[in-house]
């Protein structure tokens, strides 16, 4: 359904019988819940979405992504509206805080993140229900008039933990994020990097104990994040109460603001925590990576922080236009390996691929051999090395551009060899399709992350140093 649908059926929805849609909430004849539901898999997983009270044409409005605690799940639709939803649904928050709020519900027997509540340790892949809730999420932004700068994320006890970990995989989502008696690994913190976080537990919380929480914000206090900690005495699990009280987070977590910029300089900070003062930095690629250099470019915005923290470090830029693995292997000794490179980013693959359409692309043999003697040969010299897939020609969601197929063999090709060599990927197609997934509704070409559909815009230059600095700080940490 498009915008201009939807916005026809919310003003429906606002002036049509109090039993048009399911009930509930503290207001309950002023409510009108929207259902809807996903495909995971071969199941459904239903949501809700709380409109503000009234939509003006023209206006965007926040959204607040809110995931429930273990005695809501279910498949009715319904029981997820306890806590959050049922309290913005009341007359005070509605007016205070004119906003959606998308609450997804979770099968029984499931969680948000799947994992230990005692020992909590996080899985590489998401649970299905908790991709369930990220395409909630898509469908909700193309559907409804959100400001998508002013996504915030929340959940309690169960949701806690799932809040910890989707923020942990999409930070760059969120303007905040508040996790109410939940946990995580505190392996995650680096991920928070720049992003807001409230973290709120009761110290005599019999269900889920508060050094679940305690241990999470002495990780990212230790790392210097952003985290705003309210331990409340005496309170057992229901903290949520207080968290979102009319003296709790939600007033701050409405006011935050997403700040691509504002991640981007944390994690290049926490880069920069680790390297040796010397480091010497390279990045090796292609016309995206020569432009990276260019002030405000994905290379000089690094380039930048490192210098801050560590100025004896050097950056060695190191892209040609219109590059290709073959024309690497021809001059990577001399640009990198020769001018002492200790830590090389490797950014390779859309000319060998865009290139096929003239007859000019590499073959995917010659691709895959020609990584790994770029690996072997700058480990060999000392370099420890980070691999990035070929991210996108063409901003369509996946499947839709033109050389799609042949890019994601070619990004497989990159996860292959990076798992073979034993060194750090930087799955970059991955992280450039989920994040269009969210920020590109309306399924343009170009103009989100890059200017043409392969070259970056400033708001792509940010999202690779965020990335080339995580997966950078990764390989440091293997040392």
């Amino acid at each position: 359904m498009n915008r201009i649908a939807m916005l026809s059926l919310v003003t429906l929805c606002l002036s049509a019988p109090h039993d048009l849609y399911a009930q509930g909430g503290a207001a309950a004849g002023d409510v009108r819940y929207l259902p809807g539901d996903v495909e995971v898999g071969d199941k459904s997983y239903p949501y809700i979405v709380l409109p503000p009270l009234e939509v003006v044409e023209g206006k965007e409005y926040p959204l607040f992504l809110f995931l429930h605690g273990a005695g809501e799940r279910g498949s009715d639709n319904e029981r997820q509206k306890g806590h959050f939803p049922n309290r913005m649904s009341s007359e005070w928050y509605r007016e205070r805080f004119p906003c959606y709020v998308l609450a997804p519900q979770c099968p029984k027997q499931v969680k948000w993140a799947d994992v230990a509540y005692g020992n909590p340790q996080n899985k590489p892949e998401p649970s299905d229900p908790m991709r369930a809730a990220i395409a909630a999420l898509k469908e909700v932004v193309r559907d409804h008039p959100i400001d998508m700068d002013r996504i915030m994320l929340t959940g309690l006890s169960m949701g806690g933990y799932g809040t910890f970990d989707l923020a942990s995989r999409h930070p760059g989502w969120f303007a905040a994020a508040a996790a109410v008696c939940g946990g995580a690994s505190p392996k995650l913190a680096p991920r928070y990097a720049g992003l807001p976080m409230h973290v709120w537990h009761g110290d005599d919380d019999r269900v889920i104990n508060v050094e679940r929480s305690r241990v999470m914000v002495r990780a990212m206090k230790e790392l210097g994040l952003e985290v705003h900690y309210t331990e409340l005495p005496g309170v057992r699990h229901n903290s949520w109460d207080n968290a979102y009280g009319k003296d709790g987070c939600i007033d701050e977590l409405f006011q935050a603001r997403r700040d691509p910029m504002k991640i981007q300089r944390a994690t290049a900070k926490l880069l920069a925590d680790v390297i040796a003062p010397d480091e010497r930095v390279a990045f090796l690629g292609d016309s995206i990576t020569q432009g990276g250099n260019n002030p405000g470019g994905y290379v000089d915005l690094v380039r930048q922080v490192l210098k801050e923290q560590k100025p004896d470090s050097v950056v060695i830029p190191a892209g040609i236009s219109g590059h290709k693995v073959p024309d690497l292997l021809k001059r990577f000794k001399r640009d990198v390996m020769d001018k002492g490179a200790t830590l090389v980013f490797i950014y390779i693959g859309i000319n060998d691929v865009w290139h096929s359409t003239s007859g000019n692309g590499t073959p995917a043999e010659e691709f895959e051999a020609g990584l790994h003697t770029l690996i072997k040969d700058l480990r060999a010299s000392g370099a420890d090395v980070v691999l990035a897939t070929p991210s996108v020609i063409g901003e369509k969601p996946h499947g839709e551009n033109s050389l799609d197929a042949m890019l994601t063999e070619y990004a497989a090709i990159s996860r292959k060899v990076a798992a073979a060599e034993g060194v750090v990927l930087c799955d970059l197609q991955r992280a450039f399709h989920e994040h269009l997934g969210v920020f590109n509704p309306e399924d343009k070409d170009k103009g989100i992350l890059t200017n043409d559909g392969v070259h970056l815009n400033k708001e792509g230059n940010i999202f690779l140093a965020t990335e080339a600095a995580r997966a950078l700080r990764e390989a440091v940490m293997k040392r």
